[in-house]
């Protein structure tokens, strides 16, 4: 926990608990991580202040629960305005989030991710809100990729500098440090995002905010001075950043990803002997990808009734409209002929009407 947003009273009890433990750091599977594992400062607490730590076990996906336990969506279905298809328009009954320090911040964009509209362009962004962590991205377009079925496909990618240290981020930095209060820095280098607004403990009854910070995953696209700071980060834009791959005519995502790396911010606490020596680090914890494809033989559903007959609506449409252009010339080439003609038989009729006015004899 990051012990400088811990009210005073419970600081000197957390040092005094962690004075008896021999070693800071523990290792934990992933497992224990996603789904929990008694912890040992938690289940001292739980004994000494029953009333306030109610459990001994932490999870991300357990004891670290998100601020809206109950999501509530309101979309728009894009009637008379198929851009609009899937767009969020309330989320828990509010136009906007309340977590980060700035309105631009807590913008609502874009769908939850899962759908676009149809007739789409390779020169917009692909606006997503994501739940997971509380603010909304976007995706912008990257090259069309053909797939097995042979449907052609948008590639959308998340940009490189999503999460940069800018001032479009800016009000994600929530004054996050990445050391002690004598060496802190007001953001986060470029590549993470805390996650503290959107992430606490549900087993204490106050709030105890978590020193989670997200990133693409092995730091994709972070700073230096992040991947730097642990070994074996080896990151792949192919394998490591969030894409949706789109069939631009119906909006369909038939393949994407979604990637995120979960870190824990550690720093150093001079309140604490056994942390005050620690080096502060942005310590990977796990990773994870969400993944979502179309099957093959949906695929070829979709190509066979959706894609070869729009195919033959667009040949025939530019057929027709050849066809026309055809006819429409030849029925110039008719009228100039039939003109010509008309005035070629003018011209040797007044010619017989002269020969026959004129004598005979001179």
């Amino acid at each position: 926990l990051q012990m400088d947003r811990i009210p005073n009273v419970y600081r000197s009890i957390v040092a005094d608990v962690v004075a008896t433990i021999e070693k800071p750091l523990m290792t934990r599977s992933v497992r224990e991580y996603l789904w929990g594992y008694e912890d040992p400062l938690l289940h001292i607490f739980k004994k000494i202040l029953p009333e306030i730590v109610l459990d001994d076990q932490i999870a991300l996906f357990g004891s670290a629960v998100y601020l809206f336990a109950y999501d509530t969506y309101l979309i728009k279905n894009g009637v008379g305005r198929s851009s609009q298809v899937g767009v969020i328009e309330r989320f828990n009954y509010s136009t906007s989030l309340s977590i980060w320090s700035d309105p631009y911040a807590n913008m609502i964009n874009g769908t939850d991710s899962t759908v676009w509209h149809p007739n789409a362009r390779k020169d917009e962004r692909f606006y997503a809100y994501i739940r997971d962590i509380c603010r909304s991205v976007y995706l912008t377009f990257n090259e069309t990729r053909r797939n097995f079925a042979g449907i052609d496909l948008y590639h959308y990618t998340l940009p490189e500098n999503i999460f940069s240290n800018s001032t479009d981020n800016q009000g994600f930095c929530m004054n996050a440090t990445t050391a002690n209060k004598t060496h802190a820095l007001r953001c986060l280098p470029s590549g993470l995002f805390t996650q503290t607004p959107c992430q606490h403990f549900s087993s204490v009854t106050i709030d105890f905010p978590l020193p989670i910070i997200a990133s693409n995953p092995h730091f994709l696209d972070a700073d230096p001075i992040v991947s730097n700071g642990v070994d074996g980060m080896h990151p792949d834009s192919e394998l490591h950043r969030s894409f949706g791959d789109v069939e631009p005519r119906t909006g369909i995502i038939m393949n994407g990803s979604r990637r995120l790396q979960f870190n824990m911010n550690v720093v150093n606490d001079s309140s604490i002997s056994l942390l005050s020596n620690i080096r502060p680090v942005f310590y990977p914890m796990f990773w994870g990808s969400e993944h979502a494809a179309i099957d093959e033989s949906t695929a070829s559903v979709f190509r066979n009734f959706v894609v070869i007959p729009l195919l033959i609506l667009t040949i025939l449409k530019y057929l027709l409209v050849g066809i026309g252009i055809c006819c429409f010339i030849a029925v110039c080439i008719i009228l100039v002929v039939h003109r010509h003609r008309k005035q070629k038989t003018t011209v040797d009729s007044s010619s017989s009407a002269a020969n026959e006015t004129s004598p005979l004899l001179n």
